[in-house]
């Protein structure tokens, strides 16, 4: 009778993209599945990951989690979210949305069951600021999307005028993230869950 060999296991595809990227802290190895799932599954591009250090000592400030944060950001091939103030803009200067330039979005990667807090959020918020600028100093295609329809271009620059205007005023709600939750419990198969977060709170609209 010949031998029975046994043979271990092909490691999947984010077991081997976790393991050969030396990502195999608990935070590194979150980030890099959602990594995975945004590119591969959602398509994204230009991913980059930003980190907020951790504070280890005694005397760290209540703001401040013990943990580093990983955040990654990204463009996906359609927009995320549009506040419906801002769609109600869209449509009345007949804005479609493939004439926009790509929106960089930021996500911040969790698992289930995780302990996270406002507390957290918040500092991801306080620090979300510096990390918008270091992308947009080092992305190229944050240049404004030109328009061979003079009509058009106008209404595009109006529209990025209003836009700015409003990232002050938060007319057009306040900053924005995609929560990723991780299915890492028992018998969880991996699944990864996005949700939109809002920084502070968001005022109720009148119908």
């Amino acid at each position: 009778m010949a031998d029975l060999q046994t043979t271990r296991p092909k490691a999947s595809a984010i077991s081997s993209h976790i393991t050969n990227n030396n990502h195999e802290a608990p935070h590194l190895a979150t980030a890099a599945q959602v990594q995975h799932n945004l590119q591969h599954q959602h398509l994204w591009t230009s991913l980059v990951g930003h980190t907020i250090p951790g504070e280890t000592t005694q005397s760290r400030p209540l703001q401040a989690p013990q943990d580093p944060i990983q955040l990654i950001s990204g463009y996906p091939p359609h927009r995320v979210y549009t506040h419906p103030d801002e769609q109600l803009y869209m449509l009345e200067n007949k804005i479609q949305e493939d004439d926009l330039q790509p929106e960089r979005m930021f996500v911040v990667p969790t698992t289930q069951g995780q302990p996270w807090s406002l507390r957290h959020m918040a500092v991801v918020f306080d620090r979300l600021p510096e990390f918008i600028e270091q992308a947009r100093e080092d992305d190229e295609s944050s240049s404004v999307k030109a328009a061979d329809d003079p009509e058009k271009a106008a209404k595009l620059a109006g529209y990025y005028a209003k836009r700015e205007e409003a990232g002050r005023t938060k007319e057009w709600g306040s900053r924005r993230v995609l929560l990723a939750m991780v299915d890492k419990g028992m018998g969880g198969d991996g699944t990864v869950a996005y949700y939109v977060v809002q920084e502070g709170e968001v005022k109720p609209r009148q119908n």
